[in-house]
């Protein structure tokens, strides 16, 4: 509000203290002294104008010259009744001049002042009174310098209360941006309590497709696209393949590390986000305009020989933003370190069943397995056989490179494992017959290429009579022992020896 206008409301209840002090103050005066008609009809008048003042509230400057010389009229009846120079009422002036200060600007506050003064040497003139030059020098003085000093701090205010409007019109300006800022960052913490509940998911997921398809569940609540997709990179074809997808189903090829959008981002490691397909005019972009994919997000797999695409894709035109981009890319980024800790677990499991120095199986865990297995074949009836293989006594003899000779004979699920210069060879579902032909190979590929004759010993269920796994592999080393004493270095733990 400005400053002239609050000043109305303010004038109106100093007037009222004025009336009232000026009545008190006649009471005390001389009645002899006071001449009563001019002093009372400007009050009146003053009191009529006061209570109108206070029901029609209007500001203009034609209201505040009216006020100023109403105040006036009413001050200068009131001195001029109460003695002339000798009045105290004189200091009533100084209300007036404080109430121009505030109404008009610095000129006519100080002509207002010069009048007032004008005024005030006519009353003391016209009172017959003896006039102190001294006196009047200081009261028209104080006139003059109040009406400057008030106009000072009044322009001193004003500037105050512009500045103050200014800030208050930026800051209104800012609430928006501000708002918007803290809409921003509610969206910014619930997507970070979001990620935090997808890696707890995760963690949870006991399969890897369960644990992808939690991970785009979230995409598609935060995002809205239409349709997500994992590409990851399969070592057996070579090409990035739909590991899992969520949305709508597009049947999306493979690629080649390199090969179309997908396999650029998987190349590059570089995501890729873009507003309306339809602008580019690249061929790898031209099966997302075949499948109306408008605008869509690309961001790599990438995380220690990793390779692999996560892809958020839209139907209509939208205006991606950096945070969007960023979201995804938080999202690949737990993908990535969940496949990187699946294949550490792999990585542990298998050096924790393994030899350091040879690769293969540690005997315990073979051993373990071969119970396990010895036992499942009984329940089943369903043939197992234990190969023994000895390389003779040469201590410098290469047992690493032995085992990966033996290991190329053997099929994926047979397991090997190598103890005391002794190998076992466990071959699953494999009766007598078959297992010789297996170790006649074996043999024959070590002899090739290590130039070394082995002895072999082969234990067989059901043929071979055992308990448990500790009685085929006593039955093996029998055969191994009957194999060290022939001259072909090969036996069977049967009945029907070779």
């Amino acid at each position: 509000m400005d400053l002239s206008k609050r000043m109305f409301g303010i004038a109106n209840k100093i007037r009222w203290l004025m009336i009232v002090l000026s009545v008190l103050i006649i009471q005390l005066f001389d009645r002899e002294k006071i001449t009563t008609l001019p002093v009372y009809i400007p009050l009146f008048i003053l009191i009529i104008y006061n209570i109108s003042s206070y029901f029609h509230k209007t500001t203009s400057f034609k209201v505040c010259y009216a006020e100023s010389g109403l105040d006036t009229f009413f001050i200068t009846s009131l001195i001029f009744s109460t003695g002339g120079i000798e009045s105290p009422f004189y200091l009533f002036y100084l209300l007036i001049i404080m109430f121009g200060a505030c109404y008009y600007k610095v000129l006519p506050t100080l002509l207002l002042s010069f009048g007032i003064s004008i005024i005030y040497l006519v009353i003391c003139f016209l009172s017959g009174e003896p006039i102190a030059a001294s006196h009047l020098l200081v009261r028209i003085s104080l006139f003059i310098a109040t009406a400057g000093m008030c106009s000072f701090l009044v322009t001193e205010t004003k500037i105050a209360e512009d500045e103050l409007e200014d800030q208050r019109q930026k800051a209104k300006m800012l609430q928006p941006k501000i708002q918007a800022t803290l809409c921003d960052i509610n969206q910014e913490t619930d997507r970070i309590k979001e990620l935090y509940d997808i890696s707890l998911k995760i963690e949870e997921a006991s399969s890897e497709d369960e644990w992808l398809v939690f991970a785009l569940d979230y995409v598609i609540h935060f995002l809205h696209p239409d349709l997500a997709l994992v590409f990851l990179f399969n070592p057996g074809s070579g090409r990035l393949e739909v590991k899992a997808t969520k949305g709508e189903d597009i049947k999306f090829p493979s690629f080649r590390i390199g090969e179309g959008l997908i396999g650029q981002v998987a190349k590059e490691g570089e995501s890729v986000v873009i507003g309306d397909t339809y602008l580019k005019a690249e061929p790898m972009y031209l099966f997302f305009k075949e499948q109306k994919i408008v605008s869509f997000i690309a961001v790599p797999l990438f995380l220690e020989g990793i390779n692999g695409v996560l892809l958020c894709g839209w139907r209509v035109k939208r205006r991606l933003e950096e945070k969007d981009k960023i979201f995804v890319e938080m999202i690949s980024k737990i993908i990535s370190l969940r496949l990187k800790n699946e294949r550490l677990d792999e990585e542990i499991t298998r050096l924790s069943i393994c030899d350091k120095s040879t690769a293969l199986f540690a005997y315990p865990f073979f051993e373990t397995k071969l119970k396990e297995e010895l036992a499942r074949s009984m329940r089943l009836f369903r043939p197992l056989s234990l190969i023994v293989l000895r390389a003779g006594k040469d201590i410098s003899l290469d047992a690493q490179r032995l085992g990966l000779v033996i290991n190329s004979q053997t099929r994926t699920d047979d397991m090997v494992t190598y103890q005391n210069k002794t190998f076992f060879i466990l071959a699953l579902r494999t009766g007598e017959n078959r297992i010789r032909i297996l170790a006649n190979r074996i043999r024959e590929e070590i002899e090739k290429n290590m130039g070394i004759k082995p002895t072999i010993g082969i234990a067989c269920y059901p043929d071979s009579i055992a308990e448990n796994h500790l009685g085929l592999i006593k039955k093996a080393y029998a055969a191994l022992a009957l194999a060290e004493r022939k001259v072909e270095r090969m036996a069977i733990a049967s009945e029907c020896g070779i």
